[in-house]
C-alpha cells in the first residue's frame, strides 16, 4: 500500500464532511436529520471517488486492499476528530461512537466493493 496516498485521502476524506458541516450548520441547527443525512451523502461520495482514485493504478485490486484501505481511512477520520468531538464539542465516547465514528465504517464497506468491482471488470 502507497501510505502517503491513503494518509492523504484519508485526511481529505475526513476535511470535506468536516468543512462542510460548517456551511451547513443553520441546517443542523434547523433540520438536524436533513444536515445527517447531507453529511453521510457527502462523505460516501467522497470516499466513492477517493477509492476509484486510489486503485486506479492497480486494475484489480482484492477484497483485503479494499478492507485494509477503508479501515486506515476510517482510523484516520476517528483519529483526528476524536480529540475535538470529545474535548471542543463535550461529547461523551458512547455518544461519539454511535453519532459519528459508526459512520465511519462505510469507508471499508465502499473501498471493498469498489476493489471487487474492478477486479471482476473484464480484463483487457
Amino acid at each position: 500500500m502507497d501510505w502517503k496516498r491513503v494518509v492523504g485521502y484519508g485526511v481529505a476524506l475526513w476535511a470535506v464532511p468536516f468543512v462542510l458541516s460548517f456551511v451547513l450548520f443553520g441546517v443542523r441547527e434547523n433540520n438536524r436529520a436533513l444536515f445527517e443525512s447531507l453529511i453521510t451523502v457527502a462523505g460516501v461520495a467522497i470516499a466513492v471517488i477517493a477509492s476509484l482514485a486510489y486503485f486506479r493504478d492497480n486494475k484489480f485490486p482484492d477484497l483485503r486492499q479494499g478492507l485494509l484501505l477503508g479501515f486506515a481511512w476510517a482510523a484516520i477520520s476517528i483519529v483526528i476528530d476524536l480529540p475535538i468531538f470529545l474535548l471542543v464539542f463535550q461529547m461523551t465516547l458512547p455518544e461519539y461512537a454511535v453519532d459519528i465514528a459508526l459512520t465511519y465504517l462505510a469507508f471499508p464497506a465502499i473501498a471493498a466493493g469498489i476493489a471487487l468491482a474492478q477486479q471482476r471488470a473484464p480484463r483487457p
